[in-house]
């Protein structure tokens, strides 16, 4: 089956494109416009039910204030007479009558007064108060204000007040006109849906239809009624809605309530101009898609011209000779392209991949050309001769010198191997010591401490030594020391240790990655780098000094049998 041309692809794929952008913008539009009204909407929902919150605890503050009025000082004699058990049922009626005008109980905020006393209840409207429960609720938490029950007329809130002065004890009930909540959840401006106030329990404490007063209303669990604000979008009675909780903080803070606001909304009411945007949008769409599509024709041709001459322009530069190479018959301008670009990208690795191998390959020679230059036996016999006219010549030091420098090039060299047992790294510090000695009699001690059975392990060459080395160069400028080499397994690593008592150092952030001479700093950074090199991370060289007290510098490599 022949594949479609280029420019029917390019047409194809052009009108695919745009139709994609309008797509995704219709659908971005919509998210936008969505998430715009929803914030719109929390932000002045929740900012209006922080004020009905305000609204609210006034509202209740209008109980304290009158509880206060009860049972201020003046009033002690009122309540003393009516919670006195011996005193006529007259005098104590008139007594609670008195107290309660004299504390000017305000009828637009209460519909009743009630005070409960052990042996007696009385009320101003005729209220018959409430269940043991709910007294004993009150009993526990005495002196403080608590939201207590409802009815369709009154949201209840009481006090178990105790006055040590006069000896009173009694509960007095405020029963608040509940229209007054409802008023305040519902204002006259609330066009788009309405409001109400509900206990976390689903308990309805005051509502415009009065029928659900009182009543538990779970809404199909939609409300979770978490101290945070809430959002949702559901169906209520067959109509979509926006139904926003809040807890009424400031009322809930200050009187340990636990009443929540609730606040349903028309979804159409904010989201219906959305649906008349997008048709619109989907129309202009249709439109400019029937414009685009002669431009794309057009545009179809002017591109695949120059592809095809490009193609032919990389064939000709991917063969060998000069001869363009052969194309797929059933493929269009980009397969031939691709096919070229690959035939060319395959000559340019070849290319690559000669060089270098030429490259290794000199490399390869210009080190065994150094090698035959250095001639390890060479080397050997001629300290080896040496050292026997030393002992001709009863030259002991002489002799002990140059058996210890052949020794040391023999493990140094060791046949061009880099890696040697660790027995062997510790013998070649040892030779190395011994020919300083020479040189510097007692000026140095050395002290081993290798770990029994380690010597077997592998170990890259020429890790101690210069560590060493460092040691005598830079440690004891002006006097003599100690150096300790240890060598110890930890786990699956061995961990090799050069310390003195010499002079020490600051150490720096750069002290492995800086090369200077200072400090031995060039025989360190060139020993880490060969260890990380062979081990890979985790391993290397860890540097502790500081001046006065000495310098310690840990080898880490891995345990490896040799």
């Amino acid at each position: 089956m022949k594949r479609p041309a280029l420019s029917q692809k390019f047409i194809l794929s052009f009108l695919g494109t745009l139709l994609a952008v309008f797509l995704l913008c219709t659908v971005l539009f919509e998210c936008v416009y969505r998430v715009y009204v929803e914030r719109f909407i929390r932000n002045n929902i929740f900012e209006i039910q922080n004020t009905l919150d305000k609204s609210v605890t006034e509202t209740v503050n209008e109980s304290v204030y009158l509880y206060s009025r009860l049972v201020q000082g003046e009033n002690t004699p009122l309540l003393q007479t009516v919670a006195n058990e011996d005193a006529p049922f007259a005098e104590r009626k008139d007594a609670f009558d008195s107290l309660i005008a004299s504390a000017g109980c305000n009828e637009r905020y209460f519909t009743d007064v009630v005070l409960v006393l052990p042996d007696t209840l009385w009320s101003k409207n005729g209220n018959v108060g409430l269940s043991d429960r709910e007294y004993e609720a009150l009993r526990s938490a005495p002196n403080t204000m608590q939201y207590v029950a409802n009815t369709a007329q009154s949201v209840i809130v009481g006090i178990c007040a105790r006055e040590t002065a006069s000896d009173f004890c009694g509960i007095f009930l405020f029963y608040m006109q509940e229209e007054n909540f409802a008023d305040i959840c519902n204002p006259s401006d609330w066009i788009q849906g309405y409001s109400f106030l509900m206990r976390k329990s689903g308990l309805v404490v005051s509502h415009a239809e009065k029928e659900l007063v009182n009543k538990t209303v779970l809404y199909n669990d939609i409300f979770s009624f978490t101290d945070s604000a809430e959002y949702v979008t559901t169906r209520l009675d067959g109509k979509k809605c926006i139904v926003i909780t809040q807890s009424a903080q400031s009322l809930n803070f200050k009187y340990g309530f636990d009443c929540c606001f609730v606040s349903v909304l028309d979804y159409d009411a904010y989201f219906g101009t959305m649906r008349n945007m997008t048709a619109i949008l989907i129309a202009v769409t249709a439109a400019v898609l029937i414009a685009v599509s002669v431009v794309a024709v057009y545009f179809a041709r002017r591109i695949t011209t120059p592809i095809q001459k490009l193609g032919n322009s990389i064939s000709a530069t991917a063969a060998p000779t000069k001869t363009p190479l052969a194309v797929l018959e059933d493929g269009d301008e980009i397969q031939q392209l691709e096919k070229n670009f690959d035939a060319m990208m395959n000559r340019i690795y070849d290319l690559v991949e000669k060089n270098k191998k030429d490259s290794d390959l000199a490399r390869r020679l210009e080190l065994e050309s150094l090698q035959m230059q250095i001639n390890p036996h060479f080397l050997y016999n001629t300290l080896d001769a040496i050292s026997w006219m030393a002992k001709i010549k009863k030259q002991p030091e002489i002799e002990r010198l140059v058996m210890n420098l052949a020794r040391f090039f023999r493990l140094s060299l060791h046949k061009g191997d880099k890696i040697i047992t660790v027995a062997e790294e510790v013998e070649l510090v040892q030779r190395y010591l011994e020919i300083d000695n020479v040189r510097f009699p007692d000026r140095v001690q050395a002290h081993f401490a290798i770990e029994e059975g380690i010597g077997v392990y592998k170990t890259l060459k020429l890790i101690l030594q210069p560590l060493v080395e460092n040691c005598l160069k830079y440690a004891f400028p002006e006097g003599n020391g100690s150096i300790f080499i240890r060598a110890y397994s930890d786990g699956q690593d061995i961990v090799m240790e050069v310390e003195d008592d010499g002079i020490g150092f600051t150490v720096t952030d750069d002290i492995l990655t800086l090369k200077r001479e200072k400090d031995g700093g060039y025989g360190l950074v060139n020993v880490h780098q060969r260890i990380r090199l062979q081990y890979g991370e985790g391993y290397g060289l860890t540097v502790q000094s500081e001046p006065g007290h000495g310098t310690t510098v840990f080898a880490r490599i891995r345990k490896e049998l040799a």
